[in-house]
């Protein structure tokens, strides 16, 4: 059998360590598919609709949605179904509690493309991956969520 080494950034290596077998990650971005991430050890993702976002960035515009989303202090993917995914400590799905926003964290998966991979279509990094272990900040999450909230569901 042939081993494939594929060379990651730090930043890849740390987000591919969120499974138990990091080659897969490296196998699946390398080939120019999103790899499937086990959550709840290395990060969770709160899952937030696209209106909702939209709503507290006030407009649909990436580029001033993307400025809104860097507030939260680290990386957010954005996939196909209209969702952005928020990257944050581990253990902040048990805690977390919103109606307009589902926590994920230890048994589900996130689809995370590579970090170079910044859209416009397709999955994608809203807000790219900087640097190891930076996350969003959970309070920032849910003051994004008051801010929808406070300018209304037009969107």
């Amino acid at each position: 059998m042939t081993q494939h080494h594929f060379a990651l950034t730090s930043a890849e290596e740390w987000l591919a360590a969120a499974n138990a077998d990091r080659t897969s990650a490296a196998w699946d971005w390398s080939n120019g598919r999103p790899a499937v991430l086990a959550l709840g050890t290395r990060f969770d993702a709160i899952k937030i609709p696209d209106r909702v976002v939209y709503a507290a960035a006030g407009t649909t515009d990436r580029s001033t949605v993307s400025a809104a989303l860097a507030t939260l202090g680290g990386p957010v993917v954005w996939a196909p179904a209209c969702r952005h995914y928020a990257l944050v400590p581990a253990g902040t799905a048990s805690s977390w509690r919103s109606p307009d926003a589902v926590a994920l964290g230890r048994g589900a998966y996130l689809a995370a493309p590579r970090i170079d991979r910044t859209g416009p279509t397709g999955a994608h990094w809203a807000v790219p991956v900087r640097q190891p272990r930076q996350l969003c900040e959970p309070d920032a999450v849910a003051q994004l969520l008051t801010a929808a909230d406070l300018r209304g569901s037009a969107w």
